[in-house]
């Protein structure tokens, strides 16, 4: 520890942050490993959704005309799209999650076992692992960029300060100019 404190190059000391054993654990199990257990479980029970989705509906009448053969009929078309949405939300929050856990865990893992032999992490280790988790920061506007359109088109009108080539289309035609205010919570559009 007095080897690390030193700085030899300007003859000075500076302070170094280390933790003892419990404050190690305890902060990475807080900060990191319960939310991290918990995306694993909510993945788990997504994917298991999707095993095994809902049975396709039957008609009533073809019940009573054929009990013993039912006919199925293949999803509608909203169901279709629904299940193509839940898919893409699914994909996106995976690949989110996936990244904040590959550029998290080396610093949380480092942060747990430092204590246990004796602060022998070099600290540049210590600060690219920090880095690395700090880059993650950095990446979601991009991630959300790339893997979801509402947010890009979002991401462009507030870069382009409201261009209108990266508005959605009205419904009614002519677009009005307007603007929005918060009234207990809810968001309002005024024309």
């Amino acid at each position: 520890i007095q080897q690390r404190q030193f700085n030899k190059a300007s003859n000075s000391t500076y302070c170094i942050f280390m933790v003892n054993k419990p404050y190690a654990i305890t902060c990475s199990v807080v900060a990191f490993y319960i939310p991290f257990l918990l995306m694993v479980l909510a993945y788990h029970r997504i994917y298991e959704a999707r095993l095994h989705p809902q049975e396709p509906r039957l008609h009533p009448q073809e019940v009573q005309q054929h009990p013993q053969e039912p006919r199925q009929h293949p999803p509608d078309q909203h169901s279709t799209h629904r299940m193509k949405t839940e898919t893409k939300a699914a994909k996106t929050l995976c690949i989110i999650m996936g990244c904040f856990c590959l550029c998290w865990a080396p610093f949380f893992v480092t942060n747990i076992v430092d204590p246990f032999i004796n602060y022998t992490v070099p600290g540049k280790l210590w600060t690219a692992f920090l880095w690395l988790g700090y880059i993650n920061s950095g990446l979601n506007p991009f991630l959300y960029a790339f893997l979801n359109k509402a947010f890009r088109r979002a991401f462009l009108i507030i870069l382009c300060c409201g261009d209108e080539r990266y508005r959605r289309p009205s419904i009614l035609g002519q677009t009005v100019p307007c603007s929005t205010t918060t009234i207990n919570g809810s968001t309002h559009v005024l024309r």
